[in-house]
């Protein structure tokens, strides 16, 4: 299953310990919370489904009123998966019935309502405030800087895109669609879009909206006829895979990238002479042709690549995307384990809080955590009255902070045997190094 884990389009999955585990995908979730799900057994890739990557504040809103809505919540348990995993459903839905023997590769998949059980938007104001005596910010703009009146307008406020959201769009990143509403001469209109803020000339952030077509157009591209090899590479990978000459300003023709942004379905390019690729990406030093075919828009495989956060070696297939500005990275096909939460490493940003749940972060934590290091942090609010102590690390696959008991960067033995630099949690420990969970101990699990 590692291997189709870069997927754009990711479905929501559940099972109910009290019916057999029987996994059911999630089609729809509605205003009140309510699910409306079908049997992961009868499902099929191009299923109507609820796609994640496009619902992020719809999955707060949901986790955030989780146990107010089922009188056993610990009894449910929710992953993501790629949706071209549907095509074997059957296999798929035999694995969630059996949770326990599948641990391992269901853990990869798992999404935690705890994770998304926070007020949103109190935390996204401690992650941005700034102190007038040593000014600082972990995103390219700050809140005071974006025209929010201008989006209220538009339904669109920071509590309806949640922190994650914010950050994006504070750094400049593409949103997920959202519903702008507009008002044209008395009619109310809806339309989904994606929004990204943009630097003008002088430095300012300026709105820029990206209307979602309802399907792409291929043929032409401002007026420039598109081969059918690279409308079939469009289509598959979202990138054109090489280059294409195109006359767009003042009829100068110039070599192009080109390509297709899923969300909104619209094509974007760059002038090849525009592109610049880096001599090393992730430790690696990249040889001439690679960096050439990378140029080319080719899809050029890197092996041996270092992720600092995981402390593991990786090999991806690497492409330049034009909407990205940066790399896809593609696993599928390789041998060798990979990290997917150091894939798109440009667009997987966490804010790095200076107050973390209660507790003021020393410049220390703050800059392990910046790292994708593990922190330990003592006396965290727990929500409801008291307070843990807990190892504190940044999760960039699922772009939020997990909780253990013991030390992830290090073997359990070694975690141990640190016991005389940091206080005892006898009361903690368990058996296993493992995330904290609320419904393991009252007090401990609550996730950003």
């Amino acid at each position: 299953m590692d291997n189709l884990k870069d997927m754009k389009d990711e479905v929501l999955v559940m099972t109910n310990a009290s019916d057999g585990n029987t996994p059911h995908v999630v089609e729809r979730i509605g205003q009140d919370g309510s699910l409306k799900t079908r049997p992961l057994a009868k499902a099929k890739p191009d299923g109507d489904f609820l796609k994640i990557d496009r619902s992020e504040s719809i999955l707060e809103s949901f986790f955030s009123n989780f146990k107010r809505q089922f009188d056993n919540p610990s009894d449910f348990r929710f992953y993501h998966l790629p949706a071209e995993l549907l095509a074997n459903a059957k296999e798929l839905a035999a694995l969630f019935r059996n949770p326990e023997e599948n641990k391992e590769m269901l853990g990869e998949y798992r999404l935690e309502p705890e994770q998304y059980a926070t007020k949103q938007a109190e935390e996204l104001k401690q992650a941005s405030a700034t102190d007038e005596s040593a000014p600082q910010q972990s995103t390219k703009w700050g809140m005071e800087q974006v025209d929010w009146q201008q989006l209220a307008r538009m339904g669109i406020t920071p509590e309806s895109l949640g922190e994650i959201g914010t950050a994006r769009l504070l750094n400049g990143h593409e949103s997920a669609v959202l519903n702008l509403k507009t008002n044209f001469e008395g009619i109310k209109i809806e339309t989904p879009a994606c929004i990204r803020l943009v630097e003008s000339p002088d430095g300012k952030p300026v709105l820029n909206i990206e209307c979602c077509k309802q399907r792409p157009e291929l043929d032409y591209y401002f007026g420039n006829e598109i081969p059918d090899r690279l409308k079939e590479n469009l289509l598959k990978t979202h990138n054109a895979g090489s280059t294409i000459d195109l006359t767009i300003a003042g009829g100068k023709e110039e070599t192009c990238l080109l390509s297709l942004n899923p969300k909104t379905n619209r094509l974007h390019h760059i002038p090849v002479s525009e592109i610049k690729i880096p001599s090393e990406i992730n430790g690696v030093t990249l040889t001439e042709n690679q960096r050439l075919d990378l140029s080319f828009g080719r899809s050029v495989l890197v092996e041996n690549m270092w992720s600092e956060r995981h402390q593991k070696h990786y090999d991806a297939r690497l492409q330049y995307n034009v909407c990205k500005g940066g790399f896809d990275y593609d696993f599928r096909g390789l041998n060798r384990k990979v990290e997917q939460g150091q894939s798109q490493s440009e667009q997987r940003e966490i804010i790095i809080p200076k107050k973390l749940k209660g507790v003021d972060l020393t410049d220390e934590q703050v800059n392990a955590l910046k790292a994708g290091k593990a922190a330990y942090v003592e006396g965290m609010s727990d929500g409801n009255g008291g307070t843990f102590n807990a190892y504190v690390r940044p999760n960039y696959e699922k772009m939020k902070f997990d909780f253990f008991r013991w030390n992830p960067d290090k073997s359990r033995k070694q975690s141990q045997g640190q016991t005389n630099e940091q206080p005892k949690q006898s009361a903690q420990t368990t058996s296993q190094n493992r995330r904290v969970r609320k419904s393991e101990k009252k007090g401990i699990g609550a996730s950003l």
